[in-house]
């Protein structure tokens, strides 16, 4: 595909997106309401915490701007794994399915371009996040490495996107019941260090967190956010991240793609 057809593309995508979400505008104001009010109450749980028994030293010893990474972050990386299989369980739901992927338009093309605005979008919300986190609860990121922050966050998205085009290859196999989803938002949520510091499991969950690539991931925004720390210090995980996520994107499209000629074959895209 050349640069000017995937760039119509990719606009008619975000405008029909746009078009569809501007109708809901109350749905925006209370997700960010939502956000505020559970920042609100990581902050005073902070306030209720000794950051010294937590370990936090190495993350400037405050509680509230170690979890103020880790929520919002976890948020984003979160829907990046969602947001493909959403995508598919709602043009599933309404019917355009079997319309959108027999277009020439290729499946893998229009699975990445449907959750493209989605993406956008919430970027907007996690930025609104950190602004209200140095505004309003005063967290200092004046410190941060910002080339080190985008790469890693680019990275990340990466390697949960190609985890979110794998779900959406579940979806349109299995219908309902994805395991994959099931298993990544567990281990996140519960091995990622979004919450509270690794340092805190026992000896066999850290060995399970080495396995999960937010822990990594996490860890180096951290790093660059608080600390301001160099690319020479984190390298590794970089390297980590980096390697996940360039042998995952081509495999899941293959995968996505596979699933596409199989549920054509069975004649069960219209199904859900």
């Amino acid at each position: 595909m050349n640069c000017p057809a995937a760039l119509h593309k990719a606009w008619a995508f975000l405008k029909r997106d746009f078009l569809i979400a501007s109708s809901y505008q109350l749905n925006f104001v209370l997700t960010s309401l939502n956000s505020l009010f559970i920042l609100t109450l990581l902050y005073f749980i902070g306030g209720m915490i000794d950051s010294g028994s937590l370990g936090l030293e190495q993350y400037g010893g405050d509680y509230f701007a170690f979890v103020l990474i880790g929520y919002s972050f976890y948020q984003y990386f979160q829907l990046a794994l969602t947001s493909f299989s959403s995508a598919i369980q709602r043009e599933q739901l309404t019917g355009c399915l079997e319309s959108m992927l027999g277009t020439q338009t290729a499946p893998e093309t229009s699975i990445l371009l449907s959750s493209l605005y989605s993406l956008l979008s919430s970027l907007v919300h996690l930025g609104l996040i950190f602004l209200v986190g140095s505004l309003v609860f005063r967290v200092n990121l004046g410190e941060a490495n910002i080339p080190l922050v985008l790469v890693t966050f680019l990275l990340t998205v990466l390697v949960f996107v190609s985890f979110g085009i794998l779900s959406a290859s579940f979806v349109l196999v299995l219908k309902k019941g994805d395991p994959l989803t099931w298993l990544i938002t567990t281990l996140n949520f519960i091995l990622g260090g979004a919450f509270f510091p690794l340092e805190q499991m026992p000896e066999w969950m850290m060995d399970i967190a080495r396995f999960v690539p937010v822990t990594y991931a996490l860890d180096v925004l951290r790093q660059g956010l608080i600390n301001g720390a160099g690319f020479a210090g984190v390298w590794r995980s970089l390297t980590s991240l980096a390697g996940i996520g360039l042998l995952l994107f081509p495999a899941s499209l293959l995968i996505f793609n596979r699933a596409v000629r199989k549920a054509r074959r069975e004649g069960t895209l219209i199904l859900y």
